[in-house]
């Protein structure tokens, strides 16, 4: 049966829906929801032939991505239910109870706000999840109890938050299924990661997507055979050439019209670099609440957990997760007393570290001064942060912590010409070293404000490294020497030929400049003098919250360059472009990205 759901709210661009009426067959419900920001930061990564675009929160603002806009939560009145949903775009997500599952997503074909509420059943799948005999599964014979007992309820209670940092990859044949086109990908992804996490909460582990894969062209490796041949192929290619963002686990997610058998992985070596790996088959006609079932048991296998012996292990109310028949059910699902017992013995060991490291999330936008966090912004004055970090600020004895105002007694409460004691330093104490030796100057405290003076240096145009190069406002520009700065030691400026390959691009990414709202080209001659390009010799991808990147090999080497996500204002120094400065070219160098010819 198809109901239809009117929304009861005035929908903007900005809406965010923190309670949902719903028309049921049977009674009026509402759905309360906690904002999750699993999926605020994490990153998204295009695989084209040899080339790896990097693409961000950034490229999707106005689409699933704009807002914090993923949710979970429960529906009102029914204790034993879950919500996932996603409020980007209308409505998109799944309700679950006890022994039923309902899909919801808006009428593309409706000029109003017309939601479709359908039952998911979830029979189709009929393929084991592991091979019995593979020697990459693991059993364990153990004396359970058939309920959940009080001893096991604190158990529970005393478990510790965990974390697990994942990355994931889409391969092409699933990339195709799930439509061809990244936004609707990502956004089932998701919705994956989201129920996902529903089921992990019972053990308070939080699954965070840290990175997001699609070989949309072709498959870096290949992808036939059994799931046990293709694991042990996709972990040699993951750790000779894999390069993504610091994670504890990566899945290959690979779509199979019937397949033998849906998942292989190493049980027990969640934090083991060498085992790190899994992969999971996607069928035809499965659904995510499904698939999202087959992640659990095999992420719960990679935690030490074992399935469920349905003579001694017990849940109560609803379907265990590891017992192999959960795929087939419908519903909400819970970990059994046997689960939670593995899970227990499990996160005691040592070597399951990598768990216990909460990931940063860098907020990827922030509207009004917020007492509290750190940052002096707004009306404030000062700013030590939150509570538990008073004790430690240097500026303890100048702010109310409360307010963000200076105390009566205070002159100041930040900057670099702020003492702890609250009072201007003395003229003369170095605020600013030089960051040249040769082009730069050491600037001091005036004696009459927290901040350091204006920055002064040598005057542009002066000679610098035996006369190779000139000082630009206070630096000896040097290419080798900004690609360290920007990338970090290892990394230096890239060969001519990568040079030639960024630079004919005329993009975002290779260009000489703007000119009419189109990017310039770079004459063969000052292929060098426009976009910065560096060589990358590291097995991590650079990541820095405002800017894209781009990777490209060429020969043997991987060069990479960078775009703002937000276009520099005008006049503002853009340092994704050769320094000006910098040689660029025989007799060259490049100022304010025009190119003049010096005599060196």
């Amino acid at each position: 049966i198809f109901l239809l759901l009117f929304l009861f709210a005035s929908l903007r661009r900005q809406t965010v829906y923190n309670r949902i009426l719903v028309a049921n067959i049977y009674d009026l419900f509402m759905a309360q929801l906690d904002n999750s920001q699993l999926f605020e930061n994490f990153e998204i990564f295009e695989i084209t032939q040899n080339r790896m675009t990097y693409l961000t929160n950034y490229l999707f603002m106005c689409t699933v991505f704009q807002m914090q806009c993923n949710y979970h939560g429960y529906v009102a009145g029914f204790p034993n239910s879950l919500v996932t949903l996603n409020t980007c775009s209308g409505l998109r997500g799944l309700l679950q109870f006890e022994n039923i599952s309902y899909g919801i997503e808006p009428l593309e074909s409706t000029a109003g706000f017309e939601h479709i509420i359908y039952q998911i059943k979830n029979e189709n799948i009929n393929v084991p999840l592991l091979e019995e005999n593979d020697t990459d599964i693991w059993y364990k014979n153990l004396p359970y109890k058939s309920h959940i007992d009080l001893e096991e309820k604190i158990m529970v209670s005393h478990l510790l938050p965990r974390y697990l940092e994942m990355h994931v990859i889409v391969d092409k044949a699933l990339y195709d299924h799930m439509g061809s086109d990244m936004t609707v990908v990502t956004q089932k992804i998701i919705q994956i990661i989201g129920l996902v996490n529903t089921m992990f909460t019972q053990l308070k582990m939080t699954i965070v997507l840290s990175s997001l894969e699609f070989w949309s062209d072709k498959n870096k490796i290949s992808t036939i055979g059994d799931a046990n041949d293709l694991l042990h192929r996709f972990l040699a290619w993951k750790q000779k050439f894999l390069v993504l963002r610091p994670n504890d686990m990566a899945y290959l997610l690979v779509y199979r019209n019937r397949p033998n058998y849906i998942g292989a992985t190493f049980p027990g070596k969640i934090c083991n670099k060498s085992y790190s790996a899994g992969i999971a088959m996607y069928p035809k006609a499965v659904t995510l609440e499904t698939f999202s079932v087959i992640m659990v048991q095999l992420l719960g296998l990679n935690l030490g957990l074992t399935y469920d012996d349905l003579n001694m292990c017990h849940c109560l109310g609803a379907t265990c997760i590891m017992n192999p028949e959960a795929v087939h059910s419908s519903g909400i699902k819970v970990f059994s007393s046997c689960s939670l017992k593995d899970f227990k013995h499990f996160t005691s060991k040592s070597g399951v570290e990598c768990l216990q490291n909460q990931p940063y999330v860098t907020p990827v936008y922030k509207e009004d001064a917020v007492c509290g966090d750190g940052f002096v912004e707004g009306d404030e004055e000062c700013d030590c942060g939150p509570k538990e970090e008073y004790p430690m600020c240097k500026f303890k004895n100048c702010c109310v912590m409360e307010t963000c105002k200076l105390k009566p007694s205070a002159k100041c409460g930040f900057g670099p010409c702020c003492s702890s004691s609250c009072q201007f330093y003395k003229r003369g104490k170095l605020c600013r070293p030089k960051a040249s030796e040769e082009c730069d100057f050491n600037d001091f405290c005036n004696g009459t404000s927290h901040e350091c003076v204006p920055d002064t240096f040598v005057q542009n145009g002066e000679s610098c490294r035996k006369k190779t190069a000139f000082c630009v406002n206070g630096l000896c520009a040097n290419i080798n020497d900004q690609c360290k700065a920007i990338f970090g030691s290892g990394s230096k400026g890239a060969s001519f030929a990568c040079f030639e390959e960024m630079n004919g691009r005329s993009d975002r990414f290779g260009n000489c400049g703007v000119k009419k709202d189109s990017f310039k080209p770079c004459p063969f001659e000052d292929l060098l003098c426009g976009k910065l390009v560096c060589t990358w010799p590291k097995r991590t991808l650079f990541f820095r919250s405002d800017v894209s990147v781009i990777y490209t090999r060429v020969y043997d080497d991987i060069c990479v360059s960078l775009a703002h996500r937000i276009p520099v204002r005008p006049g503002q120094r853009d340092f994704t472009f050769v320094n000006d400065g910098s040689p660029c070219g025989p007799k060259m160098v490049t100022i304010r990205k025009h190119y003049s010819i010096f005599q060196l």
